[in-house]
């Protein structure tokens, strides 16, 4: 699939929403590039210096792929506004940096058909073998293998790209699952910054493991299903489904069913408890001083957002704020939304947020069939009445899509916070690329738009 699928094979509406959700990421990242480490991360990698194949994103440096691929990663999660798939996680911050960053090693010009057919068959990898492990189940109760498919989506994409054929993409995907087999959730369940971080390792090692196959190094294959350690072997849950890694592969695309591109800056798991909040709010002109209890209900899945309890009613950090249901929650009460501006530390720490979050109580129910939509939110106000909302599906699913206006105007929200301002036109310009992008000759023209 990865090897020998044509872009005339890809329908137009898995195309349509490959290029909206490779703008989504683009968006992202430039507000990523300000953000946290990312600075940090983008100097160190000239430091460490080398030939000037690749671009860092935003700050233009320019540096080797892999260098390239470690910068550009960790901007592409850091603000954690990417899309995510309801049984596939994490999609887009896994491949798109990595895959610009090789941009200038290709040999050749890669065209706008190229990339998208590149996108799409690494993401369906990445979201494939998530599902096959009933990974969105068990990744936040059980903890391991963490977002071990975000690699292998990142490889099988970079391979494509640089024109690998079928046993050498194999062998580029075995190196990176031997690389990050087993990415563990305490960097969540800490609120470390390695949950952002684990892409800069995730796109070095992909454009590493293309270019070291090259040279013939070998890896194993049998990362599914090998004896004996292979991902579906290795763990030990009783539902892994191994039939949804080739159940009607190259025709059916799982990565168009349940994709989500995010309204909010914060983990999908708080989504539906923000967005129901903020219909309450809105729908009945309610101000939040007058709220007594606010009592949501939600799927297992989420609880890693508002467990353990001591933790997450009492962020003291950016990382741990975006992991905090209760703060996203008294945040989306107060100030009709969820943005950066909401993870500034004297926002994180105001007084009367954590009074508010004091006041908010959530549970979760065994048998809610969806892990990130539909939880339910009431809010009691002080004189006894109380509001009951439940969001089907928030805004940016593939069930509720964002358009071309809701992603044009992430774009330039995010821009603000880029680490260097990037002209109107610019953004512009990136916006009839990506909306075209089967029509781009070359994608270093989208790639110049990322840079003042």
């Amino acid at each position: 699939m990865v090897t020998a699928t044509r872009f005339e094979d890809i329908p137009a509406a898995v195309v349509d929403l490959a290029k909206k959700a490779i703008l989504d990421t683009l968006a992202v990242t430039l507000a990523g590039s300000g953000w946290e480490v990312s600075p940090a991360i983008a100097a160190q990698v000239v430091e460490w210096g080398g030939t000037p194949q690749a671009t860092v994103l935003v700050h233009g440096h320019r540096v080797p792929a892999p260098m390239a691929a470690f910068a550009n990663g960790v901007m592409a999660r850091a603000i954690d506004m990417g899309d995510v798939h309801e049984t596939g996680g994490h999609v887009t911050e896994w491949n798109v940096p990595a895959m610009l960053s090789v941009l200038g090693i290709a040999g050749a010009p890669i065209d706008g058909k190229a990339f998208l057919a590149a996108y799409i068959v690494g993401a369906e990898v990445g979201v494939r073998a998530s599902a096959a492990l009933n990974l969105v189940r068990y990744h936040t109760t059980w903890g391991m293998p963490g977002e071990w498919n975000g690699p292998l989506c990142a490889t099988a994409s970079v391979a494509r790209l640089l024109g690998l054929d079928r046993d050498g993409t194999w062998n580029a995907m075995g190196m990176a699952y031997t690389v990050h087999g087993m990415s563990e959730y305490n960097k969540y369940s800490e609120g470390t910054q390695m949950a952002r971080v684990q892409h800069s390792f995730a796109g070095d090692t992909a454009v590493k493991s293309v270019l070291l196959t090259r040279l013939g190094v070998t890896a194993p294959r049998g990362i599914f299903q090998g004896v004996p350690s292979g991902i579906l072997r290795h763990i030990a849950w009783d539902d892994i489904q191994p039939e949804l890694l080739t159940e009607g592969l190259g025709r059916h695309w799982q990565l168009a069913e349940g994709l989500s591109m995010k309204p909010y800056s914060a983990c999908k798991f708080t989504h539906s408890f923000i967005a129901s909040t903020l219909a309450i709010m809105a729908d009945q002109g309610l101000d939040h001083r007058d709220i007594e209890r606010i009592d949501c209900v939600a799927s297992e899945s989420s609880r890693m957002t508002y467990e353990p309890a001591a933790a997450k009613w009492n962020p003291r950090s950016v990382p741990e704020a975006m992991f905090s249901a209760p703060y996203t929650i008294a945040t989306a009460a107060m100030t009709g939304g969820f943005f950066l501006d909401d993870l500034r530390i004297e926002a994180i720490l105001d007084e009367d947020r954590r009074d508010l979050m004091r006041r908010v109580s959530i549970t979760s129910d065994p048998d809610h069939p969806d892990p990130f939509e539909g939880f339910r939110v009431k809010i009691t106000l002080r004189d006894g009445r109380s509001f009951n909302h439940v969001t089907p599906y928030v805004k940016g699913h593939t069930r509720n899509p964002m358009g071309w206006k809701d992603l044009s105007e992430k774009l330039h929200r995010c821009a603000a916070f880029a680490a260097a301002p990037l002209p109107h036109e610019k953004l512009d310009r990136l916006i009839c690329l990506c909306r075209e992008m089967e029509k781009v000759p070359d994608m270093h023209e989208v790639l110049a738009c990322l840079t003042p």
